[in-house]
């Protein structure tokens, strides 16, 4: 279960660097310790701000990384919920790139 979900993860989050390339460049990790690396001209904090105000607390794991450490009895319905939030975060930041602070 754990395994399936971790691939269903990074798959996911594949597919959110994929659409919001101004955002984010690549995932890291492994398993369900994944990172996303945010562009240079984001700061993992600022997406840190952003995720929370969607509803996800992440922390930052360096200057331009943001940490998903989820349960590992996450779900599917879960996996679902934290992507719709990432992508909004990310639209909020391209929309607003004012905010980022």
């Amino acid at each position: 279960h754990v395994r399936e979900n971790g691939e269903l993860l990074r798959r996911r989050l594949a597919a959110v660097v994929e659409a919001h390339p101004t955002v984010f460049n690549e995932v890291r990790g492994v398993g369900m310790m994944l990172g996303l690396r945010c562009v240079d001209s984001v700061a993992a904090g600022d997406m840190v701000t952003a995720l929370r105000r969607q509803g996800l607390i992440t922390v930052s794991a360096s200057e331009n990384v943001i940490r998903l450490l989820p349960p590992l009895i996450i779900g599917k319905t879960e996996i679902d919920e934290a992507i719709t939030k990432i992508e909004a975060a990310a639209a909020e930041l391209v929309a607003t790139p004012a905010a980022w602070t």
